[in-house]
């Protein structure tokens, strides 16, 4: 059931639904800090609407690069927009190098957000099965 439907970020498109308890972003389209900002906005409101705490962003499809120091803002927001929301959710980020260095969830993970990067999906999907709802 779609929650949001395909919505456009400055470039990048995002189709945002919850599956089995999970909240499924698949993201596509040219990344830029702005463009990234965007999707993580939404993103963070549709689990705290839908009341999820496990969120797998599929950006497989997504293409471009931003500087180290944006990687580590874009890290930064990350912790501050589920502390704004008190949610303490696990973020399985699946991607390519490049777009996803994983500079920006270790940036997360060091101020105690649960977040890991990985290369397939079903990588993904067992991570996040180790956690609770």
């Amino acid at each position: 059931m779609p929650v949001a439907p395909q919505e456009h970020f400055e470039g990048l498109h995002a189709d945002i639904k919850v599956r089995e308890g999970i909240l499924l972003v698949t993201v596509s389209g040219k990344l830029t800090f702005d463009s990234g900002l965007l999707v993580l906005k939404q993103m963070c409101d549709t689990a705290q609407e839908n009341e999820i705490s496990k969120i797998l962003v599929n950006a497989l499809e997504m293409h471009g690069k931003v500087s180290t120091i944006e990687s580590y803002h874009f890290g930064l927001k990350m912790v501050a927009q589920f502390k704004q929301r008190q949610m303490k959710p696990w973020l399985a980020f699946v991607g390519k190098p490049l777009s996803i260095d994983g500079f920006a969830v270790r940036v997360a993970q060091n101020r105690g957000l649960g977040a890991e990067v990985f290369s397939t999906e079903q990588d993904a999907r067992n991570w996040l099965e180790k956690w609770p709802s």
